[in-house]
């Protein structure tokens, strides 16, 4: 039995050089020895592009109004019917289009160029053979009202051919306008869907007031408002109940979302931490214009082609460095396997995605969706909670603000859940169908253990049979009074736990308690993996409802679960706790209700026992009975 002080602070033609070669020379041989060596080639090349008619444009556009917010397509089709190749080098689009439309795509794939002022280039390496054709489609989103007109050019490589290009945008029947962005797409083919990815906030009961709980992100991904996203984010948690949902959309690019419609959950699996949700109403409660926004949904991809190393782009709302949308790049850096969901069940990108984003959109270079953003997982793949929400007053002071400890939606991500994973929630959700499946994380240690078979000691502290470690000390004592093991504090910042001889792996413990005098503020728990004064792990909760896992690793303090507020926890009358310790980690449980299950490598084999401590008060006196260790 040992007493200690507690400090718990603890993203125009141009001249070929061989016609120049041959005019500074003048000697006849000469001339014809570099056109062969040097032009010749080239010359056969572009032969036809010298004339006009060999190559003919013909520039297709909505001939009606095109509503702003609207996908629109831009296409050039250009036909050789001369009898030589011609070599497409370059399409140059008016940057009065480009300004009054986003990019979103282009077929075939090309690189971006610089512009002059009035016109962008394209860069391509197409040839055309003679009496063939090529078409080069351009995907816009219409943004701003007005008449666009400009000339675009198609550059071969002998000249340059102009086209006429004009068009109108009209003013959308909603208010709501996507808005341009300021910088082209570093390659052409790449879709940046940022409109379809929506904020989701989680409006939570705290103390009879509907608050702003947490929020997340996700992606619209059915015209008629069903949104994929996580579990997580949209269902009640153990500490907090949801009594709705609120989806916010991005109405520009440089602005905090807005908040638009009300949402409900259709489809939820916690194990995958994939959740569907649908869009009820608008915020007047009237039935949702979706289409209004001219938004268009994502298109689902495929994750069982992706290689290592193909590109990913990110999108969500990681509230870090501003409340605005925000893209992050990456890659495929890894696949991670977990039962039952095989060898693909996370990928692994090497994009660092902050907690906000999760259950947004992880997508193709081409705007497919390929997989969620996801904060549920074990091992290397998961860091520490930064996004935060400080609903409880976590350290005592009597105040809730930045100081308290958070509440998590998610950490730095760098693991996403595959499409295919979510595809049969969608197919549910599609059909209108609803069903949520619960967390199972709890019975992954947590059972009934009432099977005698499973007891390896069990203590009704009738006596000290079992050599509990007791006696008197200057800071309180322990004891075994009146069917009981009773630990009494009697100072302040103390606490004293007594142990069992014997040396325990892998355990789960269960006792009966009374907080026989209360502080209003004290502590009771487990002591599991003691190896000595400075090596043990301890489990507990306070009278005022907080529970905590922390170990002296070395003799030094060390927190795995920070002191956090649950509504489950009571210290009036007789309750039950559970806890497991083992080599993967430690849960911790009440009654009928898991508090914490948590993964960690810092337990040891060991003793166990129990544990009585106070805060800012002294004098808690804790009774415990019907003590028991099981097999796990």
């Amino acid at each position: 039995m040992t007493d200690f002080d507690v400090d718990y602070l603890t993203p125009e033609k141009k001249k070929s050089k061989w016609a120049v070669g041959c005019a500074i020379g003048g000697v006849l041989l000469l001339c014809l020895i570099v056109f062969i060596a040097i032009g010749g080639y080239a010359w056969l090349l572009g032969k036809a592009g010298e004339n006009d008619e060999a190559l003919t444009i013909e520039v297709v556009v909505p001939t009606e109004p095109v509503s702003a917010g609207e996908i629109f397509s831009v296409e050039i089709i250009l036909s050789n019917t001369g009898d030589w190749n011609i070599a497409v080098k370059n399409i140059y689009l008016p940057n009065t289009l480009l300004e009054s439309a986003l990019l979103v795509n282009a077929a075939p794939v090309g690189n971006l160029g610089e512009s002059d002022g009035s016109q962008t280039k394209f860069g391509y390496d197409v040839v055309i053979a003679p009496n063939g054709s090529e078409t080069f489609v351009y995907r816009f989103q219409a943004i701003n009202p007005g008449t666009v007109k400009g000339q675009m050019k198609v550059g071969t490589e002998v000249g340059t051919y102009p086209k006429t290009l004009r068009m109108t945008i009209a003013a959308a029947e909603s208010e709501v306008v996507a808005s341009p962005i300021t910088t082209m797409p570093t390659a052409i083919g790449e879709i940046i869907p940022y409109r379809s990815v929506v904020q989701i906030t989680a409006l939570i009961n705290f103390d009879g007031e509907v608050i702003d709980g947490w929020w997340g992100s996700g992606t619209l991904i059915s015209e008629d408002g069903l949104i994929l996203t996580n579990a997580h984010v949209v269902l009640s948690d153990r500490f907090y109940d949801v009594v709705d949902l609120i989806v916010s959309i991005t109405v520009k690019d440089d602005e905090p979302p807005k908040p638009m419609f009300y949402a409900d959950v259709l489809q939820a699996d916690w194990n995958l931490d994939l959740a569907v949700i649908k869009i009820r109403s608008d915020l007047h409660g009237n039935r949702p214009d979706i289409g209004a926004l001219g938004i268009e949904p994502v298109k689902l991809g495929r994750a069982d082609t992706l290689k290592l190393g193909d590109p990913i782009v990110i999108i969500g709302y990681p509230g870090i460095g501003g409340a605005t949308i925000t893209l992050t790049r990456g890659e495929v850096s890894g696949f991670t396997a977990e039962e039952p969901y095989g060898n693909r069940a996370f990928i692994k990108t090497s994009g660092t995605i902050a907690g906000g984003n999760s259950g947004g959109l992880a997508a193709t270079p081409n705007g497919e969706i390929i997989g969620v953003p996801t904060q549920v997982g074990s091992g290397e793949l998961f860091g520490d909670v930064v996004d935060c929400r400080p609903l409880a007053d976590t350290n005592r002071d009597g105040i809730i603000d930045e100081r308290d400890n958070c509440v998590p939606t998610g950490g730095f991500i760098n693991a996403l859940r595959p499409i295919n994973l979510a595809q049969p929630l969608i197919d549910a959700a599609m059909a209108g169908q609803v069903a949520i499946v619960e967390d199972s994380a709890y019975e992954h240690h947590y059972q009934d253990y009432e099977d005698d078979s499973d007891v390896v000691l069990f203590d009704a502290f009738v006596d000290n049979r079992n050599g509990w470690n007791l006696g008197d000390l200057s800071t309180g004592w322990a004891d075994i009074v009146g069917g009981q093991l009773v630990i009494n504090v009697e100072a302040e910042s103390y606490y004293i736990y007594t142990t069992l001889p014997g040396n325990h792996s892998t355990v789960v413990l269960m006792v009966d308690f009374n907080v026989l005098q209360a502080t209003g503020v004290g502590d009771l728990g487990f002591v599991c993996g003691y190896v000595n004064d400075e090596n043990y792990n301890v489990l507990e909760i306070s009278e005022d409802g907080y529970y905590s896992i922390w170990s002296i690793v070395d003799g030094e303090y060390v927190s795995t679960v920070d002191w956090t507020y649950s509504s489950n926890i009571s210290t009036y009358g007789t309750n039950t706790l559970f806890a497991y310790c083992g080599y993967d980690g430690f849960f911790l449980a009440i009654n009928d209700t898991l508090l914490v299950d948590v993964d960690s490598n810092l337990y040891r084999s060991g003793e166990v026992g129990l544990l009585a401590g106070t805060y800012a008060q002294p004098n808690i006196m804790v009774g415990f009975s019907d003590f028991a260790i099981f097999k796990p």
